[in-house]
């Protein structure tokens, strides 16, 4: 009985720690078009390099000098997965005034939906942001490499 009190007490001192480790994910070389039109919708192109596989992604459409952490509800949203790696590519159509209208995107799959609208104030420079999300863990947000400016000239048609 003496025995059975000191493995009790040994057991009752040890913890088991479980560890679940998803298989991480990595954005690279997010870059954008160079220009929006301001005379009407603009589908901006974008791609990115993706490492491992994302359930999820989340777009900030940004005024450029503000970081994720200042963007307001309205001006994030998400696309669920699944995303698998390589080259990402795909486009927001957004109007002048910055709301997102429709987004799309392909990879290894194809995926394209029509998010609830993201309005910003109408600023001349934007920046996207992504960040992504593997098993529920967040990776960190992405800047994109380059800014979009506004054209507005009459002949606007910045796609890549």
């Amino acid at each position: 009985m003496r025995g059975l009190v000191l493995v009790s007490l040994f057991l009752s001192a040890c913890t088991l720690t479980l560890e679940v480790v998803y298989p991480g994910h990595r954005i690279t070389d997010l870059r954008t078009q160079g220009t929006y039109c301001t005379a009407g919708n603009t589908r901006v192109d974008f791609a990115f390099d993706l490492e491992g596989r994302l359930d999820r992604l989340e777009f900030v459409w940004l005024p450029e000098g503000l970081t994720p952490d200042q963007a307001r509800p309205e001006e994030r949203y998400a696309l669920s997965g699944p995303i698998r790696a390589g080259r990402v590519k795909g486009w927001l159509e957004v109007t002048p005034e910055g709301e997102v209208l429709a987004v799309s995107l392909t990879s290894s799959g194809s995926l394209s939906l029509r998010p609830q609208g993201i309005i910003v104030e109408p600023l001349p420079d934007r920046r996207l942001w992504l960040k992504g999300y593997t098993g529920g863990l967040a990776g960190s947000f992405v800047r994109a490499a380059n800014r979009v400016r506004p054209d507005s000239s009459s002949s606007c048609d910045p796609a890549w």
